[in-house]
Order: C-alpha cells, then structure tokens, then sequence
C-alpha cells in the first residue's frame, strides 16, 4: 500500500488525501507493534482509535477515532452509494441501524475471531470462516469512517495470529482489483442487509446492485487468492 500523494485540487480531495496520509503511517506502525487484545470490541475499537487519532488534531473535528457510530433511528436504513471505475453506474450497499440488535451480533461475530480455534482449520476452511467474519463485521459496519481500513488491519492481525497471512494490498494495485474486492464485499453485505431494509426504496436499489453485479466471485473465493499459511508466503 502507497501513501497518497499530495494534491491541490479540490477542498474535498486535499481533505481526503490529508486523512489517507496519516491513516497510512499509523497502519504502518500497527503493522510493527499491533494492538495487543483478545480480538474482541475493545481490540477493534483500538485498531480504530490508532489508525485516526491524528485526524483531530489537524482540522478533522468530525471524526471520533475508537467510538461506535451513533444508531440509525427507527425506521431509516442506512445505506451507501458506490461508484466503481470499471463498471459504469451507481451501486448500493446497506448496512446495519448500530443498533442493539446490531451490537449483540457484533460480539457475537467477534467470538468466533479466535485464533486458538482457527489455526487449527485448513487453509479452504480458513478462508471461509475468515470472509464470513469479515462480511458480518463490515454489514455492522461499526464505525462513522474507516471501516474498510480498521478491518483490514484487525483481519490481517487474526489471520497472522492464525497461522495464517493476507496479502490484502494485492486488491490495491489496479482499478480492477479494486473493484473486484468492493464488488464482492458489498454483494455479501447486500446479502446480510436484505432482510433488515425497511422501505420498498431501499430494497430497489440494492436489488438493482445485486442484479448488475451478479455472477462476480464472491468474497470466500476472491479471499483464496490473498490467503496463504504463513510457510507458504
């Protein structure tokens, strides 16, 4: 992964660029000393609060590293555009409300994260248990921004503690890999939300991504490619 090179473009593009460049550095660090913990909310919050805990400090007064998202209220559902470079169109994905439903399934997702049971898989089942842990996290979807970095890093760190390494930045080296990774996230995230969207709207557009982009890999199998045992990286 490369840091962001400085711009002058736009307020937007310079903002997120300036947060890109700090986030980089602090995974970097996370990478060489990681966050000591039991891979529970406390460990993910951490890895959170690491990663941003620059951001405030220098403009950034919106972003609350390590805090949990306020819930949706009742009756809304939380729901994201994405734009993808090499498929033309606006997709969506939905997540949870962070409510207490939202929670429970958290930790519950979170103690199944344990590396003393996971080494003992093979590598298929491996894949397997670590793409369901991280599509159930990222449809939680915890944090206000981040996510996508904060589970990386917190995946990466059970993955290695497993036996096991994920060459995640892989994903990053052209547009195409880019895709094929957001593309298989939100169509196994879509899946989780399907049956939690509240309003016929809602269900239209993620219905409409999940149409356009079926008969892409899904994550379990995408994740086969990056995932290997730590003697054969």
């Amino acid at each position: 992964m490369k840091p962001p090179k400085a711009d002058k473009k736009t307020p937007d593009l310079r903002r997120e660029l300036l947060e890109g460049r700090f986030a980089y550095w602090r995974i970097a660090e996370l990478e060489a000393n990681p966050v000591a913990g039991r891979f529970d909310i406390t460990h993910l919050k951490e890895i959170n609060r690491r990663i941003f805990q620059d951001l405030p400090g220098v403009g950034f007064d919106d972003v609350t590293p390590g805090e949990f998202r306020e819930p949706v209220p009742e009756g809304v559902d939380w729901i994201k555009q994405r734009g993808l470079t090499t498929v033309e169109g606006s997709f969506y994905v939905a997540y949870s409300r962070m409510d207490d439903e939202a929670i429970s399934w958290l930790n519950q997702v979170l103690e199944t994260a344990d590396p003393d049971t996971l080494c003992g898989l093979t590598p298929p089942e491996f894949t397997a248990c670590l793409a369901r842990i991280y599509t159930e996290l990222d449809y939680v979807h915890p944090f206000s921004d981040g996510n996508s970095r904060t589970l990386r890093t917190f995946t990466r760190q059970l993955a290695r503690e497993s036996g096991y390494e994920i060459d995640w930045e892989r994903f990053d080296r052209s547009d195409v890999g880019r895709d094929l990774l957001y593309i298989a996230r939100d169509l196994s995230v879509n899946g989780l939300a399907a049956p939690n969207i509240q309003h016929e709207s809602t269900k239209r557009k993620v219905q409409y991504s999940q149409d356009r982009l079926e008969g892409n890999r899904a994550l379990p199998d995408l994740l086969c490619d990056v995932v290997r045992p730590i003697r054969d990286a």
